[in-house]
This record gives structure tokens, sequence and C-alpha cells, in this order.
């Protein structure tokens, strides 16, 4: 029998181990990234489902209060989450969602949101999650376009395919590097790159995902998954990518932003050309360019076209990120 649970702080060293140790755990699932939060409070109300009383799965969540509804809400302080697993029979997460429905019932919750984990941060591709949501009647609520960039098999292909997407010689983008007295260095000075960030989210009417604390706090807490690449001219910062290690197969390039006084330059390529080439030395399998929407289309999940051409001329490919739903009571 598969029971679920509250999750509790004592729980945490155990909960982690699982994270590390599943088919589809990220950054996004440890407790230290869900509790990092500095200027934004969340009532917790993550779930840990047990088998003979080991655990076969947990459920990262909040518990939101929307229009007079209690909304158990994957958590608003991830990307991305829903029910993490391990390598689990079709069986057994029939079971487990049954458990997590009973759960909401007896604990009152009108509906579930959540967004699972995409495909491909997968240690082994399995879609019996996907199937048993939809078997259960959960609901695709929102889709939102991806871009992914393959960083495996050949780097100097890879490359060329970039190149040849962009219209460019090989040696471009040295001579533009060169001429210009540009300089790419991994850093960690996130109070270079902030100024960087708020004004390219400015341009867009929008604030970033995190606060200058909250990222020097999160770079506290996993040092070995953040990385800073900052572009200068000279010596002043244009541009800056921060890449999130989302576990031992995929890197997230979280922000790629630039100093828009110095595009001529073409520092956001020039950054996710480095990056691609740090993920071929780290052996990810993958790197997440993030989703494409228009913040300024009257529907959020207009794709903004522009920059999916962006990413597909860094040879990019599409993927969706779905959100699912249900609703237990009116």
């Amino acid at each position: 029998m598969i029971t679920a649970r509250k999750y509790q702080p004592c729980d945490k060293q155990e909960w982690d181990r699982f994270v590390r140790d599943s088919n589809n755990g990220t950054i996004f699932n440890y407790r230290n990234f869900l509790n990092y939060h500095l200027t934004r409070n969340f009532r917790d109300h993550s779930l840990i489902f047990q088998k003979n009383h080991n655990i076969i799965g947990v459920f990262p969540a909040a518990e939101v209060e929307e229009e007079n509804q209690k909304i158990l809400f994957s958590h608003p302080g991830a990307s991305f989450g829903g029910f993490i697993v391990n390598r689990i029979s079709y069986s057994d997460m029939d079971e487990l969602l049954i458990s997590f429905e009973t759960y909401c019932h007896r604990e009152n919750f009108n509906r579930t949101f959540f967004i699972p984990t995409p495909s491909i941060y997968f240690r082994e591709p399995d879609d019996t999650l996907e199937y048993a949501l939809l078997w259960r009647n959960f609901t695709v609520a929102e889709n939102y376009i991806s871009s992914v960039i393959d960083t495996t098999g050949d780097l100097s292909e890879k490359l060329t395919a970039i190149y040849r997407k962009k219209n460019r010689s090989s040696t471009y983008y040295d001579r533009l590097v060169e001429k210009n007295d540009l300089r790419l260095e991994w850093n960690k000075d996130y109070k270079q790159f902030y100024p960087i960030l708020l004004e390219n989210k400015k341009r867009h009417a929008s604030l970033p995902t995190h606060t200058l604390e909250e990222l020097q706090k999160l770079n506290d807490l996993f040092p070995e998954s953040f990385h800073l690449l900052m572009v200068y001219a000279g010596k002043t910062p244009i541009g800056g990518t921060l890449n999130f290690v989302a576990n031992d197969r995929v890197a997230i390039i979280f922000y790629n932003m630039i100093d828009y006084r110095y595009s001529r330059f073409q520092p956001a390529t020039l950054q996710v050309i480095e990056t691609i080439k740090w993920a071929y030395r780290l052996g990810f399998r993958s790197l997440d360019f993030g989703v494409s929407q228009d913040p300024h289309a009257d529907n959020p999940l207009t794709p903004s076209k522009k920059l999916i051409r962006f990413k597909e001329e860094l040879t990019s490919r599409g993927m969706l990120r779905k959100a699912f739903t249900k609703t237990f009571r009116e």
C-alpha cells in the first residue's frame, strides 16, 4: 500500500537523498533550493509517498489560496517539479496518484496545479508518469515552448552548424573578440552581472526572477551548480550568462543578458557558444535554453518568434513544457 504524508523538516536528509538518486530529480527539488527565498514566503505543503516505509516519490509543493480556493501548487519557488520518482512500475505509479488524490480530498484542496520535470532531465526515458496522469484524468492546463541544445556528439560539428545557421565563417567570432578587445571570463561577480540583468528585464517591462541577494545565497548554497560567464569589452562588463547545473545530465541557460549599447559585439551569441563549449567539457547531454513566450501578448502562452529563431540559430530544438491540473471540488 502506498501512503501520502506531508513533508516535515526532519525528513530533509532522506528527501534530498531520494531526489539525488531519482530518475527525474533536479536542483529545483532539493530542500535548500525550495527554502532559499528571501523576499517571498511560501506555505510549504510538500508530500512524501511511501511503500513499506520506503520513499518511492516526493512532490515539492506549496499551499496557495486563489479566489477562495485552496490549491496544492507545484512549488512556486521552482521552475518545475511535480512528482519526483525513481524507476517505478505502472502499477505503483497509478497507486501513488490514487493516494495523492485521497490526500488532497482529505485535506480539502479544491484542485492541484503542477509543472512536471521535462523529459530531457530523466536519467532514463520513461513516460509512465505522464500516461498515468492522463489515465487518472489530470489535464494539461498550459503548454510552453522551450528550447534545448543537444550537447552530445562532436563539438566541432556543433560549432560548424552554428556558424552555418548564423551565416558566418568559422573565424568570424574569433576576429570579433580580437578586434574589439573582448574577454570571456567565468567568475562569481554577481554585482557586475545584476545591473545588466535588471536593465534587460526593464526593456521587457518585467523584473528578474531572483534578487541579487537570492542569487548570492543560491551560489553559497550550491557553489558547484551556479556558473556565471561574463563578457568584457576592455574592463567594461557588457553581458553575462548564468547557468544552473540541474543534474548530472542537463544544465540550464537561465539568464542570457547583454548591455544593448554593445549589441554590435554580439555578446549574447558569444556567451551561448562559450556555454556550449563548457557543457561539452563537463559532459552534459543537454542545455535547457528555457521558454520563449511573449510577455507583452494578451495570451501569456504566445510564442516569441524572434527569441525562438535566435535559439534555433544556436542549434536548439523545440520541447514542450507542460502544466497539469485536476479539480477535486468546485
